[in-house]
Formats: structure tokens, C-alpha cells, sequence
């Protein structure tokens, strides 16, 4: 597979993540390995888990925070999510699965793209989760529903549209609702 051409073991990579080239083309190339497991992952989760607002929170949370570990992230934006409080004394079991999972698809899905020669660059994978940082941002959106927008609106042009960019390719409308994800299940229902 290594002497296979590049366009074809990226392929190989798509495939088993479910994802088309024609889904990764708008996505800088530092996150395209990220977007297409988290995309995987919110399908899996979509289809297997059904609380849909544990889902879209988690998925909320997992993609700010991609944005968050830019290195040149907007300091207003860097602010806000470092303040975010501890929402109880508890951890959520069904959130740290999805997160556990969603590590999981992230480490199986980066070893799959070595064994196949890196036809996707390596992400660094040291800004793309941070565990108390996720379940924090994970509570505060699923307890006010204008978190994310507050925080969408701290962001640049081009980090706004990174945003939408990574919502849309894992199926949710860029305003982070569930319009793709809604579409796609319509779709899937008709044929």
C-alpha cells in the first residue's frame, strides 16, 4: 500500500471514515484527519446514542475547542473559555464516554494514517483536546443555549468561518444546530 499513489491511500483513509474528498475540501489541511473523525464520530453517535443534546454540545465543545488550540486563537475568545466555571461536582458519565470515544476513533484513526504513509498531514494532536477544558465548555453549552453563540461572535472572520466550516463537515448547519444533520437523515429516510 505504501507504493500506491497518495490520492489513492487518502482515499483508503476517507473510506473508512466515511468521508469523501469532496467533504474534506474546504478544510485547511492541519484538520482535515480531526473534522473527518469527528464527523464519523457524531454519525456513530447520532445513530447509536440518541440524546441528541448531549451529542450536539459534545460536538460543539470538541470543535471550539479545535478552534481554541490555534496557536494564534483571539485572546477575547482564549479569555472566555478560560473562565468557564466547573459545571458540578460530578463528572457526566455519558459525556465522558462520548469524549472517550471520540479519542478513541481520533488514536485508531491516526494509526491508520501512518500505516498508509501520512496521506493526510498529522494534526498535533497537543491542541486538539484538553479533557477539562472540553467538559467545562460541554456543560456551560448544554446549560445555556447562547454560549455558543457568545462565543461564536469572539471569534475573527476567518476563525468564525473555520467554525462553520468544521460544523458543516460533520453534518450540522454552521450555526451549530442540527439543520445538516436533519437534512442528511431526511435523505437517508428516502432512499
Amino acid at each position: 500500500m505504501i507504493s500506491a499513489p497518495e490520492d489513492l491511500r487518502r482515499d483508503v483513509l476517507y473510506e473508512a471514515l466515511r468521508c469523501s474528498s469532496s467533504d474534506a475540501e474546504s478544510i485547511p489541511d492541519r484538520l482535515k484527519l480531526p473534522l473527518c473523525v469527528t464527523r464519523f464520530w457524531f454519525q456513530y453517535r447520532q445513530q447509536n446514542h440518541p440524546d441528541h443534546q448531549t451529542n450536539m454540545s459534545c460536538l460543539q465543545a470538541l470543535v471550539l475547542g479545535f478552534v481554541y488550540g490555534e496557536a494564534d486563537a483571539d485572546p477575547e475568545f482564549k479569555a472566555r473559555m478560560d473562565g468557564l466555571q466547573p459545571g458540578g461536582s460530578h463528572l457526566q458519565l455519558d459525556v465522558a464516554h462520548a469524549f472517550s470515544q471520540w479519542q478513541n476513533c481520533m488514536r485508531q484513526s491516526l494509526h491508520l494514517n501512518q500505516l498508509l504513509s501520512f496521506p493526510l498531514p498529522e494534526p498535533q494532536c497537543s491542541w486538539l483536546y484538553c479533557g477539562p477544558l472540553l467538559h467545562k465548555l460541554q456543560n456551560a453549552l448544554l446549560s445555556h443555549s447562547s454560549t455558543f453563540t457568545e462565543l461564536k461572535v469572539l471569534l475573527a472572520e476567518r476563525r468564525r468561518v473555520l467554525l462553520e466550516t468544521s460544523l458543516q463537515s460533520a453534518g450540522v448547519g454552521p450555526s451549530g444546530d442540527d439543520e445538516g444533520c436533519q437534512t442528511q437523515t431526511r435523505k437517508k429516510r428516502r432512499n
